[in-house]
């Protein structure tokens, strides 16, 4: 920042977002009620925001039946005055005369599972069914198609062959990639967790098996 220009008199471009209300208190409601509600929850604290009179100009963020907050300018010292209140967040999106600082680029590696499917392969067995295995593989890498190189790697290890009793040849090979999935562990530390961790998930839509009323 430049230092001739008092802390007072410098402007700060920043988004204002309203925190979005604890379902709790609409629960005495239908449905289609809660969304109403929350809609002139939302409106509320934006008039509340705005009466406060800490900023000039603005541009309103999400859409005229449920405003999500706003985006305007300050001065500084206005940041301590927001900071006080406890239904929106505050983010500086920049300062006015900031220098910019590089940020050190750091590569960072997570955990990830990566589902595939494997074909079990037998010498010359031509039968109508085949078994196959969905296999779940948990690998250390940068992003998923990073997940994915380092076991195209080793994949033709997979798939090397053995005899079986019938003393056929048999190998388990790799047929396709299924899907990725970030664990969010960066440690192995992290997954000793003793709630468990979640390695996998994928969401589907099937017959109803259950009712729910919302009660507890």
């Amino acid at each position: 920042m430049d230092k001739k220009t008092p802390v007072k008199n410098t402007f700060a471009d920043i988004s204002i977002n309203l925190i979005y209300p604890d379902y709790q208190q609409f629960l005495q409601f239908k449905p289609k009620e809660r969304v109403g509600k929350i809609d002139e929850y939302c409106k509320a604290n934006l008039v509340k925001l705005i009466s406060l009179k800490l900023f000039d100009d603005f541009t309103t963020q999400g859409t005229k039946r449920r405003p999500t907050g706003i985006k305007t300018k300050v001065i500084l010292p206005v940041l301590n005055e927001l900071s006080k209140l406890d239904f929106i967040k505050v983010r500086i999106d920049s300062i006015d005369n900031a220098t910019k600082i590089a940020r050190e680029i750091v590569s960072t590696t997570s955990f990830f599972c990566v589902r595939m499917t494997v074909a079990i392969e037998i010498e010359n067995l031509k039968t109508k069914k085949q078994d196959f295995e969905q296999r779940f593989v948990m690998i250390k890498a940068e992003s998923f198609e990073d997940a994915y190189a380092k076991i195209e790697i080793n994949k033709a290890d997979y798939a090397t062959p053995y005899l079986n009793s019938d003393g056929r040849l048999v190998r388990w090979r790799i047929e396709r990639f299924d899907d990725c999935f970030d664990i969010g562990a960066i440690e192995p530390a992290d997954l000793n967790n003793a709630d468990g961790i979640e390695v996998y998930s994928k969401l589907k839509t099937r017959k109803r098996k259950s009712f729910w009323d919302g009660k507890y």
